[in-house]
């Protein structure tokens, strides 16, 4: 499921992380955003000429409420898919590396120790650069799951777990739907996850018996959708349904609109907001659809802001 590089015009503004006023008596979001800053080079002949990925985006946070961006990493390559630990303390992210399979690193939440936990080869090949977010932490912080090819040939990509002490890699799912996007539930007893093969079609999988089922609507119909996030009490999904970012309640079985365009959603602890991309930067809206609003704006260098976690 590849990110596709899109034409930005720039605009000549310095970079921003300001939020629009809410409305009186509102709660705002509060806590701390990862998410990747990527600078975008211009490309193409006189009169042709486009914004493209060069290779540069490093992994940066920003307060949920507005504030100046830190930048964590500093290299000259494009990380991505940062994801907070559950205690807050650790991000961990997926680096590239040349000539092999892409390698899942972890730092602390300041950008210091930063370090590789795989050393992935030919099984399985990880590509996190080209794909929709790929790792999700267990709740208990001991494991990392995340989706990968089976082999270096290809193939429908597979879930596998990471022990985060012993480095030990298991594959989780064999499934002919292919998995990838995999969000553990914060109590648990779920692995969602988007089978890789159309229609996109969002999946459950059990950790400990690793049996899986489709998520099925109030009407019976399979949920289809990218970019899954859980909200705290584990009772919601956001996602990215045909360019919309709807909230599915596992209950009623039944959706709601959050904001007309965007992906990579993340929910705020207290699961009062989501965070999410839309058209290269990022914004933010209440659970209930309301209140949305640009924290992220471009800079004359024309930056992309994606995959947003909150933590």
């Amino acid at each position: 499921m590849t990110r596709v590089t899109r034409s930005v015009v720039a605009a000549g503004v310095a970079v921003l992380a300001l939020p629009l006023p809410l409305a009186l008596g509102s709660s705002a979001p509060t806590g701390k955003i990862a998410f990747v800053r990527d600078p975008l080079c211009k490309q193409g002949q006189a009169g042709h000429k486009t914004w493209n990925e060069c290779g540069k985006g490093e992994i940066a946070v920003v307060s949920a409420g507005g504030g100046r961006i830190k930048i964590l990493t500093h290299d000259s390559v494009t990380e991505n898919d940062p994801v907070w630990s559950p205690d807050g303390k650790r991000i961990a992210f997926i680096r590239p590396k040349p000539h092999t399979s892409d390698q899942i690193w972890v730092m602390d939440a300041n950008g210091t120790h930063q370090r590789a936990l795989t050393k992935l080869g030919t099984k399985p090949q990880l590509f996190g650069a080209d794909l929709e977010p790929a790792l999700s932490w267990s709740p208990d912080g001991k494991s990392i799951v995340f989706s990968a090819f089976p082999t270096d040939q290809g193939g429908n990509e597979q879930l596998y777990r990471l022990g985060v002490r012993s480095r030990k890699v298991t594959q989780l799912t064999d499934a002919a739907s292919g998995a990838t996007n995999p969000v553990w539930s914060p109590d648990g007893k779920w692995i969602a996850f988007v089978g890789s093969v159309a229609p996109d079609r969002i999946y459950l999988l059990a950790p400990r018996t690793h049996r899986t089922h489709a998520l099925k609507t109030r009407k019976g119909a399979s949920v289809a959708g990218l970019g899954i996030a859980w909200s705290p009490d584990s009772k919601r999904l956001a996602y990215n349904a045909k360019g919309k970012v709807v909230a599915f309640d596992l209950t009623s079985r039944t959706f709601g609109t959050l904001a007309g365009q965007g992906d990579s959603p993340s929910w705020s602890e207290d699961g009062g907001w989501v965070v999410f991309d839309s058209g290269d930067h990022l914004k933010e809206v209440r659970a209930d659809g309301s209140g949305l609003h640009s924290i992220l704006r471009f800079d004359s260098r024309t930056m992309r802001y994606y995959a947003p976690s909150w933590g």
